[in-house]
């Protein structure tokens, strides 16, 4: 190794040790290089400003998890099982340097992280983990996803809460929770029964076709209302409503029942999946309404140690309460799994959300927002409801 190679590595390993235990801002190029044993003038002769020098760790480090990612995927056939592996690794990374890691969750703070390489360095990495997503759903292993980088998101968003938790409130790494992780995120996507967006639709149809009849039956009364008109009204085939109801005297009778199904849900306070469905959406809702406290949640206080100790975050916890009351209700009434890890469901949850907010807020990305916020209520809603395979994911 060169002189300035060695003066290069002293200087990282100074920063990297400042930076994670004072806060990028608070550390100084002079405490640096004092711990790097050069002058302060002397850092400029291979970094041009301290925040190259915080790129630089992140890229060293997301560089080398990138290569281990790779050779550990190696001769691993199958999509379920690269993703177990990938799982595992990814936690075994983020367990390895609580140092590393504080780094690189506070970088996202900076708005210059995601245009230095760093960043590419960053996204490299995650894109492993996105084709093998890919390719799970070509196989047909993943299902119910528009889309792969979803599911990515939730993952490492999931295992960036989890090292939050474990750098900050020493709680167990997230190497102790990736055989659950994977079998949570396994179960997010594995069909159910019935396909709950499939069923919404269906009950969206036959609530325009009741509405539409009880509209044309008021005003033109039992013989002046046929099924055609009924069909018009509603926007619908003349054989959709025969799909629901045997004939005109069977769609009138059936109306009260539907009305009163509908007032019925409405006053139904212990109805725990739609009332955690939106809790969820109530959330992606609020985020969307509100851009800016959007970006300070989630781009400056996420990695705040003092932010976890205050009373915004013991807001946050009550919010997590009436989900985890819906949760338990449902374990109650045999909807949820019994054996559900409410802590890393919720990781799941609102790291899933950073993730998705983050190029939302940071590159201005036009999507729909509470589109995606429904998937998302999907996918770990049905995480509860089915658990797939334990077996281990270890090394």
């Amino acid at each position: 190794m060169t002189n300035t190679e060695n003066k290069k590595k002293a200087i990282l390993q100074s920063a990297t040790r400042l930076f994670s235990q004072m806060g990028f801002s608070q550390a100084t190029l002079s405490q640096v290089a004092k711990g790097a044993g050069i002058t302060t003038s002397g850092i400029y002769n291979y970094f041009k400003s301290k925040e190259e020098i915080l790129f630089a760790i992140i890229e060293n480090f997301m560089t080398q998890s990138l290569k281990g990612l790779q050779e550990h995927l190696e001769g691993i056939h199958g999509a379920e099982n690269k993703l177990r592996k990938a799982i595992w690794f990814h936690c075994r990374t983020y367990s390895q340097g609580k140092k590393e890691i504080q780094i690189i969750l506070e970088s996202r703070s900076y708005p210059d992280f995601y245009e230095s390489q760093a960043y590419i360095a960053l996204r490299d990495y995650s894109r492993v983990i996105t084709r093998v997503i890919s390719e799970g759903m070509e196989q047909g292993v993943f299902h119910d996803l528009s889309r792969a980088g979803l599911l990515r998101d939730m993952i490492l968003g999931a295992v960036d809460h989890l090292a939050l938790d474990w750098t900050i409130n020493n709680a167990p790494s997230p190497l102790e929770f990736a055989d659950r992780l994977f079998d949570i995120i396994m179960a997010s996507v594995t069909p159910q029964d019935s396909d709950p967006e499939e069923d919404d639709k269906k009950e969206r149809k036959k609530k325009l076709i009741i509405d539409s009849a009880s509209r044309l039956f008021a005003a033109n009364g039992y013989s002046g209302t046929n099924m055609l008109a009924v069909a018009k009204e509603a926007g619908v085939a003349e054989g959709t409503i025969y799909e629901y109801y045997q004939n005109k005297e069977n769609l009138l009778i059936s109306i009260p029942r539907a009305k009163l199904e509908e007032l019925l849900a409405q006053m139904d306070y212990e109805a725990p999946e739609r009332n955690l469905r939106e809790s969820i959406l109530s959330l992606f809702r609020f985020y969307y309404q509100d851009r800016d406290y959007s970006t300070i949640l989630i781009l400056m206080l996420r990695p705040n140690r003092s932010f976890y100790s205050s009373e915004s975050n013991q807001s946050l916890d009550r919010i997590f309460s009436l989900m985890e009351r819906a949760i338990v209700q449902g374990q109650e009434k045999g909807l949820f799994s019994q054996n559900v890890d409410l802590s890393l469901w919720r990781n799941l949850l609102f790291g899933a959300i950073d993730h998705i907010l983050i190029p939302w807020i940071i590159f201005n990305r036009e999507y729909d927002l509470m589109q995606i916020g429904r998937e998302v209520s999907r996918l770990v809603i049905n995480a509860l409801q089915t658990h797939g395979s334990q077996t281990s994911a270890g090394g």
